[in-house]
Order: C-alpha cells, then sequence, then structure tokens
C-alpha cells in the first residue's frame, strides 16, 4: 500500500471519528455556558429581590420611629399652654414662642414621617416588580397600617383610645393599628427568612 493510500485512510478515519467528537466537545461547551449563565441569572435576581426586601424593612422601621416622633410632637403641642390673659407681656411673648416653636417642631415631624412613608410605599412598588411574590401582601400591609400609624401627628387633638377609620366600613381602636403593623413586620420578616433560607 503506498503512502498516499495510508494517509488518505488515516485522514478519512480522522474526518469520521473526529468530527462527531468536536461536535459533542462544542453541544457540552454550549450547555455548560447555558447552565452557567442560567446561574448567574438567578444569582443576581436573589440578589436583587433581596435588595428590595431590606428596601421595605428599612422604610417600615424608619415610618415607625417617624411616626413615634411626629406623635409625640403633636402631643406635646397640645399640652403647651399660653396664656393670653397674662397681664406680662414678656410672659405671653416667651408663651406664644413656645407654642410656636413646637408647632415648627409637629409640622417637620410630620412632613418627615410623610416622606419616609412615601418611601415605603416606592419600596412595596419595587418589591411587586422584583418579587417574591409570597411577600407582597404582608408588605402590602405594612403600608396600610404605615398609612395609618402617621393619625397621632397630624392633630395635637388626637386621642389614642378613640377609634380610628381603618377602612371605609370599620373603625378600630389606635392600639388595633400599631398592633397589625408589629404583625405585618413580624410576617414579613419570616417570610423573608423562609424564602432566603430555602435554597
Amino acid at each position: 500500500m503506498s503512502i498516499e493510500v495510508i494517509t488518505s485512510v488515516v485522514s478519512a478515519a480522522v474526518a469520521v471519528v473526529g468530527v462527531p467528537a468536536v461536535y459533542v466537545q462544542a453541544r457540552a461547551a454550549r450547555l455548560s455556558a447555558v447552565a452557567a449563565g442560567r446561574a448567574q441569572l438567578e444569582h443576581a435576581r436573589r440578589t436583587s429581590q433581596h435588595a428590595a426586601c431590606v428596601e421595605v424593612l428599612a422604610a417600615a422601621d424608619e415610618l415607625k420611629r417617624a411616626c413615634d416622633i411626629s406623635g409625640g410632637a403633636a402631643s406635646w403641642l397640645g399640652m403647651i399652654y399660653e396664656d393670653q390673659a397674662d397681664e406680662d407681656e414678656s410672659v405671653r411673648a416667651r408663651a406664644a414662642e413656645r407654642r410656636e416653636e413646637a408647632e415648627r417642631r409637629q409640622d417637620e415631624a410630620w412632613e418627615h414621617a410623610f416622606e419616609v412613608y412615601e418611601r415605603l410605599l416606592k419600596a412595596v412598588a419595587r418589591l411587586e416588580l422584583e418579587g417574591p411574590d409570597r411577600l407582597i401582601p404582608s408588605a402590602s400591609r405594612l403600608a396600610d397600617m404605615g398609612d395609618l400609624l402617621q393619625l397621632p401627628g397630624k392633630s395635637p387633638t388626637f386621642d389614642e383610645d378613640e377609634p380610628v377609620w381603618v377602612t371605609e366600613d370599620e373603625q378600630r381602636p389606635f392600639a388595633w393599628v400599631t398592633s397589625q403593623f408589629k404583625t405585618a413586620r413580624s410576617e414579613f420578616v419570616q417570610g423573608t427568612r423562609t424564602y432566603f433560607n430555602s435554597i
């Protein structure tokens, strides 16, 4: 057998065996790249969801603190006694200054609480986009109760013992609002832990 014939037979054998091997390797490499891309996408999605959950929780906690400060400022304003009948003009002037300062603080505290409430609404909206779906109800409940939490800061005459409208048809004591906010927060935290720890 001539060298040319042997070379052509070897070349044909390499072609027959080599082409499928290269194809199999290319296919395996492509499948591996697809799997790696999916894993990276899943990791990015969970990271984004985690950030959305943290944002909701941070805004909810800040709202609770802001509402406490706002309610305290309004309550203090309600306790200030401005003695208009005092004969001493300096006493009346100091009383008026104290009242103006208390009004300013009450306005600032209520505005801050409202700004934080707006942040909570935006955080809940982001969570609705990012998911996971199972955390949206407790986050929305946090926002609903957060809206009602602002009530004591709106008026110096707010009475926490009086019922407040929690829906168009239902009134509850304000203590119920704070209890529901706390419950929604706990449910949100527990749901978040369960979701992110179940891999």
